[in-house]
């Protein structure tokens, strides 16, 4: 089983620690204590600037009556936004791990949105704008449609339901064991224990069941490992990432679907896992979305829904609509062009000759477009195939052809045959910092180097196939003082960068200890913040307890220190205050008849003197 090199997967998420918050699963990085990654639980519908929706139902008519009954097809857009504040979740984060950063989840391939209505149910491909909002353009059934548009005139949406599919890629848990199974007779048993009838099974289902796995299907060389400590997960992601492909799930309720082909000839029978190998995989997650009631309680349905006319042409029944959208970046660097080829061959045109038509979707294009394919035979299956060609600044590379029948096209990462890394800061951020980054083969190799700024706050890199495994170092320096520069080392991956990016932000904490001298009984201490000046607290000591903890939250990267005074009264302005400290070490101060000082910690007991 191939393993993940140490250099690309140090830093990379990992699920063998996650801290469960209300809003978030925070997850750890793997070889990397200070690092984790937030993946929302749930998303809501975006908003414009006046309150209102970004939702709208659009339906495909033939006819100049506009009748529901007489469309073709519809189309559904709605912008979302990931739920949450992610500085709740790094208060939560500081609070069991000190001087950690906080990174929001990239999600790059294997995003869909899931329609539900009534018995109907629709699923769509789509691709994040950033790490925290996406916008969906999708074709869903003309059945779907309809229901939503009844549902939106009544007010009955309790039968209308949605939810967001997203691929968490992370590394699974690592356990002290090894398992052997029949790769064979394996995926079907599987298959007829969680879904005997049906073509997909649940992958939380497949998770549950493999967090005790029968023992007439697997073997551990050792000891059984015990249910609850991450088996499950170890083994179903095992299964998806070598066996499995996404599947549409035929009912929210049930979560994720993937399916579980039969392995291929070359698979040896006997098959071993061993479970302490690191291995990078996607394991798909629900979010939790509502966006019908949020329509209906804001707006009417006329408002959120259109018809437009389709004139029927003569040759209408030998035509394919296939609407094209994409959810590639347009923040390239080092791209010319992106372009999807659709081919309809010569056996089956219309024309008898090979038709093809190529869709620039890198620079900037609609976010889709309808193509009117021909075809030959009125009751052909109306097939057509694609490839995606990629243009750099100094090759070019054609992706392989696929064979498709269907009516909507999405481009994503996903059929690109290089990869891509976009990096991205917020606005909050960059009002804070100067950010640059590098792509390094090692510490003092750079390949690639950009920097963001509030015009452009992000910035996409093509990859090339060939290159050997790379870090993304980030920089992040103060605008008063340049020389004064935070750096991340991060896996090489999309990423969206925060303030709580760097653990230099957000809450502090301090451990105060106070020695009493010259038969002082009372220490009255009085604490500022270098990032706000008027936000002071006092603390008062006493021998019996002499220890306590300053808390405070920093607003900057780089104005995160604190100082002390001894508090004598609310005009304290004869009381000098100390030099700025950095948190991150115990403040120990000593109490006396003269004032308090700030004093070394003592030695440790044991210690040489």
């Amino acid at each position: 089983m191939p393993s993940l090199p140490i250099i690309a997967a140090q830093g990379t998420p990992c699920w063998q620690s996650v801290i469960r918050t209300e809003n978030f699963d925070l997850l750890s990085a793997y070889d990397n204590p200070h690092l984790y990654f937030a993946v929302p639980k749930a998303a809501s519908l975006a908003t414009r600037l006046d309150g209102s929706p970004v939702f709208f139902l659009e339906f495909f008519s033939d006819k100049n009556d506009p009748n529901i009954d007489n469309s073709l097809y519809a189309m559904i857009e709605m912008a979302l936004e990931q739920d949450g504040d992610l500085s709740d979740a790094y208060d939560i984060l500081s609070k069991v791990r000190s001087g950690t950063t906080l990174l929001p989840l990239t999600f790059t391939t294997g995003s869909y949105v899931h329609v539900e209505c009534g018995d109907s149910h629709a699923s769509a491909p789509f691709a994040w704008e950033s790490a925290r909002r996406a916008t969906i353009n999708a074709r869903i059934s003309l059945l779907t449609a309809r229901l939503l548009f009844g549902a939106l005139a009544t007010g009955g949406v309790t039968i209308a339901r949605a939810a967001i599919e997203c691929e968490v890629p992370a590394v699974l848990p690592r356990l002290e064991a090894t398992i052997r199974f029949n790769a064979r007779d394996v995926p079907d048993a599987l298959r007829t224990a969680l879904n005997p009838v049906g073509a997909s099974l649940a992958f939380d289902a497949l998770v549950r069941f493999l967090d005790n796995p029968p023992t007439a299907l697997f073997r551990f060389d050792g000891e059984p490992v015990p249910a609850g400590i991450g088996l499950g997960l170890a083994l179903a992601g095992r299964f998806r990432h070598f066996f499995g492909r996404f599947a549409p799930c035929p009912r929210i309720d049930d979560g994720p679907h993937i399916t579980l082909d039969q392995s291929a000839d070359a698979i040896p029978d006997s098959t071993t896992w061993d479970l302490r190998t690191p291995l990078m995989t996607g394991v798909p997650v629900f979010l939790r979305y509502d966006p019908f009631g949020f329509v209906a309680g804001r707006t009417t349905r006329d408002r959120v829904t259109a018809f437009t006319p389709v004139p029927l042409l003569p040759d209408e029944l030998r035509t394919r609509h296939l609407t094209v959208a994409s959810g590639l970046p347009q923040s390239f660097v080092n791209c010319n062009q992106i372009a999807v080829t659709v081919r309809v061959n010569k056996d089956v045109s219309a024309s008898g000759s090979t038709e093809a038509r190529s869709i620039v979707l890198y620079p900037a294009q609609p976010r889709s477009t309808t193509l009117d394919l021909k075809y030959a035979k009125i009751n052909s299956a109306k097939p057509y195939s694609t490839s995606v060609k990629v243009v750099g600044e100094s090759d070019v590379t054609d992706g392989p052809w696929s064979d498709r029948t269907d009516d909507y096209l999405f481009v994503d990462a996903s059929q690109l045959s290089v990869t891509y890394v976009t990096v991205r800061a917020t606005i909050e951020l960059l009002q804070d910092a100067e950010i640059s980054f590098a792509f390094t083969v090692a510490p003092d190799q750079t390949r690639m180097s950009g920097a963001l700024d509030a015009a452009h706050p992000e910035a996409t890199y093509l990859l090339g196939a060939t290159d050997a495994p790379m870090r993304l170092s980030i920089s992040a320096r103060d605008p008063a003082n340049l020389a004064n520069v935070i750096k991340l080392d991060l896996p090489c991956r999309p990423v969206e960068l925060d303030m709580t990016s760097f653990h230099e932000y957000g809450t502090q904490s301090v451990r105060i200890v106070v020695q009493f001298h010259d038969d002082t009984t009372l220490a009255r201490l009085e604490f500022a913040v270098e990032s706000d000046d008027a936000e002071r607290v006092v603390l008062g000591f006493t021998p019996a307890t002499p220890e306590g903890q300053f808390n405070y939250f920093a607003a900057s990267l780089f104005r995160r220190r604190y100082r002390f005074r001894e508090y004598t009264g609310e005009d304290d302005s004869s009381t000098a205050w100390s030099a700025f400290l950095a948190p991150g070490q115990d403040l120990h101060i000593g109490m006396y008849r003269g004032g308090a000082r700030q004093e070394p910690a003592p030695a440790r007991q044991g210690a040489s003197e």
